[in-house]
């Protein structure tokens, strides 16, 4: 969830998602993408490489080769694609994209918690809880990210829906409002 996905991006995870599914690759298609959003959350390095304008496509396809040696073909044949339309500069983002929309057609619900500090285990249940009550389901994907600035509270995001109960977020409507 914390890759941003372009609409040139989405684009491309539509045809790669329906492809997969009528080659019946999906599952690898997505396994070897969990790996690619696992590379990009953990280097910023490797966005600045696959964006940067003076690096050929040709190598960023081998140095994408290299770091990820076991690549199902389907996934081989996506990079080789994105390589030839001058289009690996969006690997990430169709990487994010096509496990989020994995996770949406097999009825997985992605949701982000943002807390001031790392939650207990009874306010996660009970986000767990709201997920539930929002969603319909059971099974949600949460992911916690700890954000102090925030100064308290909550932020959910449960995919375009955020619930933004915050400390900060509360102190600015105050301050907006006396502003007035």
């Amino acid at each position: 969830m914390a890759i941003k996905v372009s609409r040139a991006a989405k684009r491309y995870v539509k045809a790669f998602f329906e492809w997969a599914k009528e080659e019946g690759t999906l599952e690898e298609l997505v396994r070897d993408m969990h790996m690619i959003v696992r590379a990009f959350e953990e280097s910023k390095d490797l966005n600045l490489f696959l964006k940067h304008p003076a690096v050929s496509g040709k190598k960023k396809k081998e140095v994408i080769l290299k770091l990820f040696e076991n690549f199902s073909p389907s996934t081989l044949k996506v990079i080789e694609l994105l390589e030839k339309k001058g289009r690996l500069s969006l690997l990430g983002e169709i990487a994010q994209g096509l496990v989020s929309a994995y996770k949406k057609y097999t009825g997985k619900v992605e949701a982000l918690l943002i807390t001031a500090v790392e939650p207990n285990a009874e306010l996660e249940k009970e986000i767990r809880n709201k997920i539930k009550e929002i969603t319909g389901k059971d099974d949600a994907d949460l992911t916690v990210k700890v954000d102090p600035e925030i100064i308290g509270g909550y932020i959910l995001q449960i995919g375009d829906l955020r619930i933004d109960d915050s400390i900060k977020t509360k102190l600015k409507k105050i301050e907006k409002q006396l502003t007035q």
